[in-house]
């Protein structure tokens, strides 16, 4: 599944900077629970310090007990082990529920008499420190994380919206219309800049090749038009000579025909070009019914010898804003499309409504791929008796006009269908 750039850099950032976070945190976490041992450490020391000194400087003026704060024990065995660290313990005084504490304790010494002395500081209090600080690093974690991709995505947003002014440019672009698209040479960012000045060269290069081919096409089909139009002058003055025998008659009439091919085929690759080029006036109203129902007719007597049904349903009043003359060669090219690839004895049906055009006809099956039906040149048998540009004129014309067009075939039948776009 393609991704854009922001979402896949998006993806990265939250599949790698959690982690690193988290190690942080970790990191953090035992950093902070290390000092605040060590901290409860020196103050057990300290306390253990401060009390044996008052002890010793007024034996008689301190207690031995304070619940929760000290113990001396004169005179302890010396089979008590003590310790210089500290260690924790659960300790339940009377009258009180049991509460943890950490107690350091030690064997000291004051004129000649032995003395254990354990001090103690509740663990309560460090354990509800330590959760306090895994909670904050947890919040911050959390808060950091979604503020650094919010940040990232805005800034990514505005890094790339150069890029993504410059992709809606060059796709709104057509080199038909002879318009240079208006990409800016100073975005503020080095490479969007280089990016516009190669595609602004580029499109440079492809219009004027499109336009050298442009001209070739409109040139080519214009001037051929004269030699073909003297060729068949010249085939109608040898046809009614005096001296014309019937083999002599059978090659002029082929060339004759294959002259009137190669004419039919200039005008349409003119036609071609135009469309293409946007070279019609303005719209205007067309009658479509009428002028299917007309066509119709027309097509019906002219083949009836070879297909004798035609079948035509034809919903009235269906008008469309359009060039009168595209449309009549969209009409009578999608019917004669029917009637000449047709079998003996067939039928054709035409159905007109106000969603579409739907052309039906009995014929054998098209040879290689029905999707390039519609380009040039492109015959659906090779022994057909068109050029292979009625199609491809029908669908220019759909596309200028934004209409729908689809072939399928199943069971001996093919079906052409032109459908009209909403609000026509």
């Amino acid at each position: 599944m393609s991704l854009s750039l922001q979402q896949r850099n998006t993806r990265i950032l939250l599949r790698w900077l959690p982690l690193v976070m988290l190690a942080g945190s970790v990191f953090l976490y035992f950093l902070m629970r290390s000092h605040i041992l060590h901290m409860q450490e020196q103050q057990l020391h300290l306390k253990q310090n401060n009390i044996w000194r008052a002890f010793t400087t007024s034996p008689g003026g301190l207690p031995l007990h304070i619940r929760g704060e000290y113990d001396i024990v004169p005179g302890p065995p010396a089979s008590i082990r003590t310790s210089d660290r500290p260690r924790d313990t659960a300790i339940r005084f009377p009258g009180y529920a049991s509460e943890t504490f950490n107690l350091l304790t030690s064997r000291l010494t004051d004129k000649g008499k032995s003395y254990l002395v354990t001090t103690y500081i509740s663990s309560t209090e460090v354990t509800h420190l330590i959760i306090k600080i895994a909670l904050a690093d947890a919040l911050i974690f959390l808060l950091l994380l979604g503020a650094i991709v919010v940040v990232n995505r805005n800034i990514s947003r505005r890094l790339w919206a150069p890029f993504y002014t410059t992709m809606d440019t060059i796709r709104s672009y057509d080199v038909r219309q002879n318009e240079t698209p208006n990409l800016s040479p100073d975005t503020g960012v080095d490479e969007f800049n280089r990016l516009n000045q190669t595609l602004s060269s580029l499109i440079d290069n492809v219009y004027q090749a499109y336009r050298n081919q442009k001209q070739f096409t409109e040139n080519a089909a214009h001037e051929l038009q004269t030699p073909l139009a003297i060729i068949r002058s010249k085939v109608e003055l040898m046809m009614e000579g005096a001296a014309l025998n019937e083999d002599t008659a059978h090659l002029l009439g082929e060339i004759n025909d294959a002259n009137e091919r190669l004419s039919q085929m200039s005008r349409n690759l003119l036609l071609l070009s135009r469309i293409e080029n946007r070279q019609f006036p303005e719209g205007e109203t067309v009658y479509l019914s009428r002028l299917v129902q007309k066509q119709t007719a027309f097509f019906g007597d002219y083949f009836q010898d070879e297909v004798p049904k035609t079948t035509t349903e034809v919903e009235p009043g269906i008008q469309l804003l359009a060039s009168p003359a595209l449309v009549e060669i969209l009409v009578n090219n999608l019917l004669r499309n029917a009637y000449i690839h047709n079998v003996a004895d067939g039928y054709v049906r035409v159905c007109l409504n106000r969603t579409g055009l739907l052309v039906e006809n009995s014929g054998p099956a098209i040879e290689g791929d029905p999707a390039r039906l519609f380009d040039r040149f492109k015959k659906g048998r090779e022994d057909s008796r068109t050029n292979g540009l009625g199609l491809a004129l029908v669908h220019q014309i759909c596309q200028l006009y934004q209409f729908g067009i689809r072939y399928s075939y199943y069971s001996g039948v093919h079906r052409l269908t032109v459908t009209f776009p909403s609000g026509s």
